[in-house]
């Protein structure tokens, strides 16, 4: 190759490499399989071996791929935590273990082996056996204070009795156990929502979630398999494991100690063998110095560590032949390319289709009906598309290309600017947007409406009785009965049911508009917040933003949805019906905190920050994220934060330490 070729492939390896890193660290999406992507890893590693003076001062073979998420506090760890070196070779793992023994020839080296789980590497701080903060990898200087999200959905160890030192750090793995993944999986299928694509995603999603308390419902688990501590040091891997359990973490079902490359590879073939019945996806195995004094003679580099390295299994793959693309409408009218193809086996199923993601994604991968495609599933559940053999791509086959107009209704599609999907505007007569937003506003737990399932749906809307949630309340009993399916029973059932949803709650009603971004638990927040419609309609972007864990990205939904002369009509409509758009006072007006606002920073001795929220919540009292002339009381533990003090002074707020918030709650 010429150095012109050479330099444009090297950019094309980086921006490449970079997309990937975007998809999978920030948007919890895998557009590539992981062996994939480690391949162009690797071809971008030789390339600047053998040509270091077009290396990239931050190459992605040099830095950690996490980059940081807004709207969190960045903490920088007391250590680096780093990567691990893979590989997929076993003649690269026996390199690793000759080198390892050279540089102690007098000495014995062992080496432990563990599971590698898919999962999100954290970092969580005690102090006095108190856990004080969890943190993700991130660039692995620094990473996101993800603490009030684990405290939603991740057990752990509050407190530890008798701890071995006053302060330390765990590090390990966060993860969606296989039965949690499908059963959450199957409930998305059974309303019709897309389906998570595997475990590891997710999982990052439900730690960067905008709405904190909805990820309760996400249970995720976590094993430990590093221990640090300044005035105490396990001597080998093997004992900070045992340590760990001991302190009551989990730690991997399965390791053990190897004295050489055949018993390491004689593990390796043992979990490849087991891995399926482990509760949690397992994609390799890590392998590690035991000893940890060995393991700091070693060092590292820039990226990982020189005593240890993952070695990753190749993923199972089947070939087909793609017969043809369709476009898929959603509840909130997002297409997605979905590609069907002949049925083959793999990994214990027989799969015939694969969602292709969106619109740039179909791009990139550059598909011809008739295509010989390569499949792969996302955490051995959900198929994926991962390449093609252009080598037999036939010369006639016709080029696969995104579409511009609905599929449902033939409206142009839309491409909001920053977003990756492109979507229906035609949300007043797009049928499967209308059916989706009827059935999402009969769900148990919006109106509860049972006797409003699909094909009722879909009578109704071909009947043209209902086109919005609010014809709902305007059915008659005679218009309905003559309905095809319909008799008198089944006719006053589904009535009956409509006026008996007028009784659900203000913020029930509010989770059933189906506006974009608000769940459960936001609807809960707006509706305590502003307990009435009317307040909710007046309200300005910077109240909205007052709300804990509402961001910008769901005030914006709010507020369009709000301004909309469509949805404002059905707004009417319903009122008129007599659902429920205010929430009463409650009766108990005598908690110590009605109506005070609180913000809370910094560490405490008797509770987590998120065990103080819960406390302040209970007693009547609202948790801001930040200092406004709104707050009524600043609680302050250890280094609080200097900036939320200085303001705090600057309005002349109250400055409570934990005893004093504990005194006015009794």
């Amino acid at each position: 190759m010429e150095p012109s070729d050479i330099s444009k492939e090297i950019k094309r390896l980086i921006d490449l490499i970079r997309y990937y890193n975007e998809c999978y660290f920030q948007k919890g999406i895998s557009e590539i399989s992981d062996y994939g992507y480690d391949q162009l890893l690797e071809r971008l590693t030789r390339l600047e071996e053998a040509h270091p003076h077009l290396k990239w001062p931050n190459s992605p073979t040099e830095v950690v791929g996490e980059r940081l998420s807004k709207g969190f506090e960045v903490v920088y760890h007391q250590t680096p935590m780093l990567s691990l070196a893979k590989t997929y070779s076993e003649i690269e793992v026996v390199q690793f273990v000759e080198r390892a023994k050279k540089m102690f020839p007098n000495a014995t080296i062992d080496f432990i082996c563990e599971p590698k789980i898919d999962g999100v590497a954290l970092s969580i701080l005690y102090e006095k056996g108190r856990l004080v903060r969890v943190v993700t990898r991130g660039d692995g200087e620094k990473g996101d204070d993800v603490t009030r999200h684990v405290a939603q959905c991740l057990p752990l160890p509050q407190n530890i009795q008798n701890p071995p030192c006053d302060a330390f750090e765990v590090r390990g793995e966060a993860f969606m156990s296989k039965a949690v993944f499908k059963a959450l999986n199957s409930a998305r299928k059974a309303k019709g929502e897309p389906l998570w694509a595997n475990p590891r995603n997710i999982t990052a999603g439900t730690l960067k979630a905008l709405d904190v308390e909805g990820v309760k419902a996400r249970q995720l688990a976590f094993y430990g398999y590093g221990f640090y501590g300044p005035s105490y040091t396990c001597p080998t891997q093997q004992a900070a494991l045992a340590l760990l359990s001991a302190l009551g973490f989990s730690v991997p079902p399965t390791y053990k100690v190897c004295h050489n490359s055949v018993e390491i590879m004689a593990y390796i073939r043992y979990c490849a063998q087991y891995k399926k019945d482990l509760p949690v996806e397992v994609d390799g195995v890590v392998i590690k110095v035991n000893k940890l004094a060995q393991q700091d003679r070693m060092g590292r580099t820039s990226k990982s560590p020189r005593w240890a390295i993952a070695y990753k299994y190749q993923p199972e793959r089947a070939h087909s032949t793609l017969q043809r693309v369709t476009f898929q409408l959603g509840r909130t009218g997002i297409v997605t390319p979905v590609a069907h193809f002949s049925p083959v086996p793999l990994a214990g199923t027989t799969v015939r289709r694969a969602s292709l993601y969106n619109a740039d994604e179909l791009a990139r991968r550059d598909l011809y009906l008739g295509d010989t495609i390569f499949i792969e599933k996302g955490g051995e559940i959900i198929p994926k598309v991962v390449g093609i053999d252009r080598a037999r791509r036939h010369t006639d086959g016709q080029p696969v290309r995104f579409i511009c107009s609905c599929p449902a209704c033939g409206t142009l599609l839309h491409r909001a600017a920053g977003c990756v999907a492109y979507y229906c505007p035609n949300k007043q007569g797009c049928l499967p947007q209308l059916k989706g937003a009827l059935l999402h506003f009969a769900h148990r737990k919006a109106m509860d409406i049972d006797a409003l399932g699909p094909k009722t749906v879909d009578t109704l809307l071909e009947a043209k009785l209902v086109q919005t949630a609010a014809d709902l309340y305007r059915l008659r009993y005679d218009a309905v009965n003559g309905l095809a399916g319909f008799q008198a029973l089944s006719t006053q059932r589904l009535l009956a049911n409509i006026q008996g949803s007028k009784t659900r709650p203000f913020d029930r009603v509010l989770f059933a508009l189906g506006i974009q971004h608000v769940g459960e638990t936001v609807a809960r927040k707006l509706a305590l917040h502003f307990r009435s419609m009317e307040r909710l309609q007046g309200a300005t972007e910077a109240e909205l933003l007052q709300l804990p864990d509402i961001g910008e990205k769901i005030v914006q939904s709010i507020l369009d949805y709000l301004k909309d002369p469509y949805q404002q009509t059905i707004l009417n409509g319903l009122q008129a019906a007599g659902v429920q758009f205010i929430l009463p006072e409650p009766v108990d007006t005598l908690l110590p905190f009605s109506s005070k606002n609180f913000v809370i920073s910094g560490t405490f001795q008797k509770f987590t920050r998120a065990e103080c929220t819960k406390l302040i919540e209970a007693a009547g009292g609202r948790v801001l994220p930040a200092i406004s002339s709104k707050v009524d009381y600043l609680v302050a533990g250890t280094k609080v934060g200097p900036s939320k003090l200085t303001k705090a002074m600057a309005w002349g707020i109250p400055i409570l330490e934990e005893d004093e918030l504990i005194k006015m709650m009794a």
